[in-house]
């Protein structure tokens, strides 16, 4: 690329110079090849997306094995299962004794500190 530059600064002060250059057809040929190392441009790195740390629940789940999104989703949830069992006592799937014995009496509901929802079945027996 220097020598690219210096040929041209030549034939530019000849010719400010007052001196005729030689025609162009008369000049050897000859082929330059200039190559430049550059440095990459500096790319924005990316951010890493950051990993979420694996909440630990500071309590245990209830009796139900399940953490709930929320309260609403809890008592939905509690509710299912003693229609469940209503049903299957109504159906003559299961007896008295079975029904009084399996079927929740109620719940209790506690959150975590992360916001999710469990909790116990109250039962009779």
């Amino acid at each position: 690329m220097t020598r690219i530059i210096s040929i041209t600064m030549a034939i530019i002060i000849t010719m400010s110079a007052g001196f005729a250059t030689p025609p162009m057809n008369d000049l050897p040929m000859t082929i330059i090849t200039a190559s430049a190392k550059t440095k990459p441009s500096p790319q924005k790195k990316k951010a890493k997306p950051k990993k979420k740390k694996k909440h630990i629940h500071n309590m245990p789940k209830g009796n139900m094995g399940k953490w709930f999104k929320s309260k609403k989703e809890l008592k939905k949830y509690a509710s299912k299962v003693m229609q469940e069992y209503n049903r299957q006592y109504e159906d003559g799937e299961i007896s008295w004794e079975e029904y009084v014995k399996r079927c929740p009496c109620g719940y209790e509901a506690w959150s975590c500190s992360c916001g999710k929802w469990t909790g116990n079945f109250k039962y009779n027996g």
